[in-house]
């Protein structure tokens, strides 16, 4: 692959001037989808849809995401990266005015499918293309602070766009998003980079342009980690509710606030010890939330479990991702990333289909305690494999 060329990387520093403006602009960019997010349901119902229509129309964008995900992470490794981000954060900004206009439920469907493919190119783009301006040494503590941004759009994004909705209406919600989008754009503008690369050119299929075959088993335990918030997004406030936990929503709350506190500690400890020592306690950690959450019977055991949990997926989860670049380039980035994100798309998919299996039989105690041994179990022996074959491979070179 051709080589990168950036104008501003200082050796070991990583807030140097573009990676602040990559950071912003994965915090707005986010922000900007995530705004419009919880309100497409009730909009779709206001247009004259039933339930059900407006609950598919409210998943067409993840659908979407997912289903491109593997062709934006090609591109994203072939293309001028910052090219593409513009081209994304521009049309995104066009989208979130269009959504004004959208008077019928098929346009608004229109819509929502087109900023899914929007967001599978951004989500995807912004990874690789941030970890241009991170020092290799620095790698992981880096990558927890660009995918913390991520975390603050999506804490922030969605309560931004229930206020604008109750206080301004849908349309000041849809101009509030399009600004967001729009600042993005022009932080991403001011990012100073050059790139010697050949133009993008179709070539001979490979499936290891789509899917990097060796990251599918770090895929899947990332798709372990990502079903426990499939779950805790669709039976946390049925199990608060059933149990009569009156604060419930704190979950959320400590999970956001202890992400922020935990991603740039355990990203400088990937950088100095490597993956085999986090990812073993963030399994743990996973599997602990799980039997936590599954007897909690008050605010203050979700609260904990939602530390656990943040523990886990700041160690693991953003360990695993770091860890993958590292072993198979920047360059290939792009197809790296998108195959954690699909991975991640089919556990919080999976996790709360197979999850209502089993609370329909057995409760909600047992579900999340066959997820904390699931996660611990299954996630330790892929991890052990992995990483025997890999050894006896660098061991062969």
């Amino acid at each position: 692959m051709p080589e990168n060329k950036t104008t501003e990387i200082p050796a070991e520093k990583v807030w140097n001037r573009s990676f602040i403006c990559v950071f912003l602009t994965s915090m707005f960019l986010n922000s900007a989808f995530w705004t419009i997010v919880p309100m497409v349901s009730s909009y779709c119902l206001e247009l004259g849809a039933d339930l059900k229509t407006a609950s598919f129309v409210a998943s067409l964008m993840s659908l979407a995401a997912m289903i491109l995900r593997p062709v934006a992470g090609m591109i994203s490794d072939q293309v001028n990266r910052k090219r593409l981000l513009i081209i994304t954060s521009l049309v995104y900004f066009i989208l979130a005015l269009l959504h004004m206009f959208a008077r019928d439920v098929r346009v608004l469907a229109v819509c929502r499918v087109l900023v899914g493919m929007a967001f599978s190119f951004s989500s995807v783009s912004i990874i690789a293309f941030g970890t241009l301006f991170i020092p290799d040494s620095r790698l992981g503590e880096g990558m927890g602070w660009l995918s913390l941004g991520q975390v603050i759009s999506q804490s922030l994004g969605p309560g931004i766009g229930i206020f604008l909705i109750n206080h301004f209406g849908y349309t000041a919600c849809f101009i509030g998003s399009a600004v967001m989008g729009l600042i993005s754009l022009v932080c991403m503008l001011m990012i100073r980079y050059e790139e010697e690369k050949k133009p993008f050119k179709l070539k001979k299929f490979s499936f290891n342009d789509i899917i990097m075959v060796p990251v599918i088993p770090y895929a899947i335990i990332l798709g372990l980690f990502s079903a426990c918030s499939g779950l805790d997004n669709t039976f946390i406030a049925l199990i608060g509710k059933e149990r009569s936990i009156a604060g419930f929503s704190l979950f959320f709350t400590a999970y956001s606030a202890g992400m922020f506190l935990t991603r740039p500690v355990f990203g400088k400890l990937l950088d100095r010890r490597g993956l085999d020592l986090v990812i073993y306690p963030s399994l743990l950690a996973m599997a602990i939330t799980g039997v936590m959450t599954g007897a909690a019977a008050s605010t203050l055991a979700l609260i904990i479990s939602a530390c656990f949990k943040a523990v886990g997926m700041s160690a693991g989860s953003q360990g695993i991702q770091a860890d993958c670049i590292k072993k198979f380039g920047k360059d290939r980035a792009g197809v790296v990333s998108s195959t954690n994100f699909i991975g991640m798309d089919i556990g919080n998919v999976i996790g709360p289909i197979l999850g209502s299996v089993v609370v329909e039989k057995h409760g909600y105690r047992t579900m999340y305690w066959g997820y904390g041994a699931l996660t611990l179990i299954a996630g330790s022996l892929i991890y052990m494999i992995v990483r025997s074959y890999e050894k006896k491979r660098e061991a062969a070179a």
